[in-house]
């Protein structure tokens, strides 16, 4: 059975939830996407799900910074990314259009002390990523101690660098592969201790070994960390079906803010918008 119109239904949803500034929603949805890719063998379905999540990660903190003028003008960058996003893209297609949104967005998650003090540095976090892969696989054994933050701490690092200093198509692959461990391994806490200790060193482990295999070869291949990707979060996936949903995602309080006018969100989603939609397409 072709899926690809149940997706495609998904993606308008979680979209419409973005241009309401509902990115609890629109979490859902794409979690939605990424349950339903799991009937189907291609991965640019998952892909495209777990990308629509990190954008509902990145968007929440934007709006709760009541900065109007650069929520609408970060909110215009992700309008135009999503309505870039075509199933039938190739893998390639689909990361490229996310790293350049991303890089465009990323200084409008910076506060203003980051704004004033940091310029792009991508051999800084190139360095700083392979340090940190590689001490995931090291240290792994940590992960046998239920107090450990470890997979939760790498990507916390990953996350702060990628976005103070901005990254390569590589260190986003990274850092998504370390996402989705960390969404896979957030599970492992509902087991008992015999069956937490089994899942660790039979799934947790090889995944480590895959990622650190995939990530550090002198030229990284999109299909492979897209597979990878995809069957971690398959792994996810199979998780919330055993146990449902893990707290986590808090969605952003409505609070009463101070309002520009419409007409002033109309003309920066105007102009940011016409900029960049012919890049895009």
């Amino acid at each position: 059975m072709d899926i690809h119109e149940v997706i495609e239904q998904d993606v308008k949803a979680a979209y419409s939830a973005f241009q309401n500034d509902d990115f609890t929603d629109m979490n859902i949805f794409a979690n939605r996407i990424m349950e339903n890719a799991v009937l189907s063998e291609d991965p640019r379905l998952t892909l495209v799900g777990f990308f629509l999540k990190e954008m509902a990660r990145i968007y929440g903190p934007i709006k709760a910074r009541k900065d109007l003028s650069t929520f609408s003008t970060a909110k215009s960058l992700g309008d135009v990314y999503i309505r870039s996003i075509k199933l039938e893209n190739s893998i390639n297609e689909l990361w490229e259009k996310y790293h350049q949104f991303y890089n465009r967005v990323r200084g409008h998650r910076h506060d203003e002390y980051e704004k004033e003090s940091y310029k792009e540095n991508v051999e800084f976090t190139h360095f700083a990523f392979g340090w940190l892969i590689k001490k995931l696989s090291e240290d792994r054994n940590v992960l046998f101690n239920e107090n450990n933050q470890f997979t939760h701490a790498i990507l916390n690092e990953m996350d702060r660098i990628l976005r103070v200093h901005g990254g390569e198509l590589v260190d986003l692959y990274a850092s998504s592969l370390a996402r989705a461990l960390e969404l896979y391994y957030d599970y492992v806490d509902y087991l008992g201790k015999d069956e937490r200790s089994q899942v660790i060193e039979k799934s947790v482990f090889p995944y480590i070994d895959d990622i650190t295999k995939t990530l550090l070869k002198d030229t990284v291949d999109p299909n492979e960390v897209t597979h990878l990707l995809r069957r971690i979060i398959v792994d996810w996936r199979i998780s919330f079906l055993h146990f449902m949903e893990r707290p986590g995602f808090v969605p952003i309080e409505r609070e009463k803010r101070v309002q520009i006018t419409e007409e002033t969100k109309k003309k920066i989603s105007e102009t940011v918008a016409k900029a960049l939609e012919e890049e895009v397409k």
